[in-house]
């Protein structure tokens, strides 16, 4: 396959171009300024490019507390620029995945979440995933919509890392216990994408993320017993639990996020190995 990846150089993005390399497809990664997706005439210079089967859109605002402060941004990244790549796919026939989010849902639910459950984003940041989502299907309905939860991998900041960075300075550790998701490696997320995109699973939106559930003081203590672990370091490892009022930040969290990934499934797609084998990997990077 001959596939643009836009958002390359990210996180999720970097890992998405080495697995299609790995299996050697053919990729172009173009960087923001030489393609810009909130500019309409920068994406338009799609429609003259031939021969790309894929369009893989990693591109996006996640400064999710500045998203409040900063919604014309968030939206022209999140919302705006997902429809104009669309559009322009279309006209050329290039098949699009767009990377969406949890937090397209309030975190009401008691049971993790179907793509059939209506979102109701509670903050700018959801709010603007939700419109792209909407912009890509709109635009070409041939889409596919991973909405994915709590990254982290090798490459860029993450939360594992941060707290395996104040753990080694032996700061006093004190993290949200009742805000509940699914932590997600990104190069398992990349594996699944490009497997959905060799089997050519049927259009829509799916759920793709890690298979186990915690709160963000169970990861954080996974993550950091992991890296003590490997490390092979003498010490404790102590995260105190806290609740979210304990933590105020502008912009509002689902309390619970958990995604289904059953429609994926059926689809034929495996599920990620467990947040314990993705954390023996990712420490191992550090």
């Amino acid at each position: 396959m001959k596939v643009l990846v836009v958002g390359a150089s990210g996180m999720l993005g970097s890992d998405v171009v080495k697995e299609l390399l790995g299996r050697g497809h053919e990729v172009l990664s173009p960087s923001s300024k030489e393609l810009d997706i909130t500019d309409p005439e920068s994406v338009a210079q799609i429609t003259t490019w031939d021969g790309f089967d894929w369009c893989i859109n990693c591109a996006a605002y996640t400064a999710v507390d500045k998203a409040e402060s900063e919604e014309q941004a968030a939206a022209e990244l999140n919302a705006l620029g997902p429809g104009y790549l669309a559009r322009a796919c279309a006209m050329k026939g290039i098949k699009v995945v767009h990377i969406s989010t949890d937090f397209v849902f309030d975190g009401e639910s008691r049971t993790p979440y179907t793509e059939e459950d209506r979102p109701n984003p509670i903050g700018v940041y959801g709010r603007t995933k939700l419109a792209g989502e909407e912009a890509v299907l709109a635009a070409w309905p041939m889409s596919l919509i991973f909405r994915t939860s709590w990254l982290y991998g090798p490459n860029g900041k993450n939360f594992p890392k941060t707290m395996i960075s104040a753990w080694e300075a032996e700061k006093s550790l004190r993290v949200v216990a009742d805000q509940v998701g699914n932590p997600t490696y990104t190069p398992d997320l990349a594996r699944t994408i490009v497997d959905a995109m060799e089997r050519n699973i049927f259009p829509g939106i799916y759920h793709a993320t890690g298979p186990d559930q915690m709160s963000w003081q169970e990861f954080a203590l996974a993550a950091i017993t992991a890296y003590r672990d490997a490390k092979q370091i003498a010490r404790g490892v102590e995260v105190a639990p806290i609740n979210t009022e304990d933590w105020p930040t502008p912009a509002k969290r689902p309390k619970y996020s958990v995604l289904s990934n059953e429609k994926l499934q059926k689809e034929g797609i495996a599920p990620m190995p467990s947040v314990n084998e993705a954390l023996s990997q990712f420490v191992m990077t550090l």
